[in-house]
């Protein structure tokens, strides 16, 4: 009897420990499976790649013009937690990645004041949007097709000098064209060198307090104007602006061919010249005195 009580009990306890071996066994395949999971949820959002960036700010440029805020902030939010963990290395300069983050800051706090400044929040996600697609489409970005708004601007404000307008509307053309300019200036800034941006900030500061005045040194705008374009076009990478004929003749020829064609033209208009003339003897004009 007690030879078959041992039996039993040593059976028991055989029992219960394989039981607890394989219950611990399978808390500890969940729990790693579990911790897995949980580092490979972790690795995505963390592995957030320039291109998902320009993806998501494209997105938030969206809810921003939709004026959905919720949208906009869990937009903010993902960006900038994957903004920590985005390699740079290679892509831009120290400025290029502080004027980006300087971007996302101000997309935050426009978000906040929503309520009281809608234009605010458009403004910011357009600089984040065209930031970010300078990060990933380094060959075509967006911003360059600004060129041609901020050479309007260049040419309202240059005009406005000349007709000598007065001083608020010299200070409303050259608020648009500091507004759009600021829009690109984060993307620019990622592509450009800092030097090229600081000269333009450095062009719009002396530009903006010569409209600024009650009587606002006009010659001294005008030739501003000129050095304005060129810095445009340096930023833009249109160094000279390109010339709508394209000459058919390249190399060492063209000046002969230049001369070539001025002579044609003299000669063009010198026979037209006689034949006036001709016609004026003939009576085919009426004279006039």
């Amino acid at each position: 009897m007690k030879r078959k009580f041992k039996s039993t009990l040593r059976l028991w306890i055989i029992s219960f420990m394989a039981l607890l071996f394989w219950a611990n066994l399978s808390y500890s395949g969940s729990a790693q499976s579990n911790g897995e999971n949980g580092q490979v949820e972790e690795s995505i959002s963390a592995n957030l790649s320039i291109q998902q960036m320009n993806e998501e700010a494209a997105l938030l440029y969206r809810y921003a013009l939709e004026q959905d805020v919720e949208k906009v902030r869990g937009s903010i939010l993902r960006i900038s937690n994957g903004l920590e963990h985005i390699s740079f290395e290679g892509q831009t300069t120290v400025e290029g990645i502080h004027a980006l983050s300087e971007t996302v800051v101000e997309v935050k706090e426009a978000a906040v004041r929503i309520k009281s400044d809608t234009t605010a929040l458009q403004q910011a996600s357009a600089k984040l949007r065209l930031a970010a697609d300078s990060l990933a489409n380094p060959a075509k970005p967006l911003w360059l097709q600004y060129y041609k708004i901020i050479k309007d601007d260049l040419q309202a404000l240059s005009l406005a000098a000349n007709q000598r307008q007065n001083a608020a509307t010299l200070l409303s053309r050259y608020a648009a064209l500091e507004e759009h300019y600021e829009t690109v200036r984060p993307a620019a800034l990622i592509r450009r060198e800092p030097y090229e941006i600081a000269q333009l900030d450095a062009w719009l500061s002396h530009t903006k307090g010569l409209t600024m005045g009650k009587q606002p040194d006009l010659s001294q705008l005008q030739a501003m104007m000129i050095h304005g374009e060129e810095l445009v076009n340096q930023l833009f990478g249109r160094e000279k602006d390109e010339s709508a004929f394209v000459p058919f003749v390249q190399g060492p020829d063209r000046r002969a061919a230049g001369m070539l064609i001025t002579s044609v033209i003299v000669a063009a208009l010198s026979y037209a010249g006689f034949r006036k003339y001709r016609a004026q003897q003939q009576g085919i004009f009426p004279f006039r005195r």
